[in-house]
């Protein structure tokens, strides 16, 4: 069982490297400090720094313990102009729903199915930097 855990830590830790390694330097970065636990890609990640890098379809959101990357689509508006991430909020739990990388461009997240109890959700939005 042992052996097990460290053989799919030590590839989880291969795949975070590489999808770091594979970020051109050309990509968007953008931080901030999240106030509360948040969700990315079913993955739980603690309130604290965290750096969101985008680059074509993929979202990487980086911290100081731990990480997640997530596929999206891209996002173009108008209005939304300045770096934020967007998160929905089912009673205490925060997903990451969108990340706006500021000049109207930003990322959004696909959504996993909801029950009809949590379909009524908070919108809540965190500025990035």
């Amino acid at each position: 069982m042992t052996k097990r855990m460290f053989k799919v830590l030590v590839a989880s830790s291969l795949v975070a490297a590489l999808a770091f390694v594979s970020v051109p330097a050309g990509a968007a970065d953008v931080k901030a400090r999240i106030p509360f636990s948040f969700e990315v890609n079913g993955k739980t990640l603690a309130a604290g720094a965290y750096q969101f890098t985008t680059n074509q379809s993929m979202l990487l959101v980086r911290g100081f313990s731990a990480g997640a990357f997530v596929q999206t689509n891209r996002l173009e508006s108008r209005k939304d102009s300045q770096p934020k991430a967007v998160f929905h909020k089912y009673g205490d739990r925060y997903i990451l729903s969108e990340v706006w990388l500021g000049s109207g461009t930003g990322r959004t997240l696909p959504e996993a199915r909801r029950s009809e109890r949590e379909a009524n959700f908070e919108r809540v939005v965190v500025p990035l930097t």
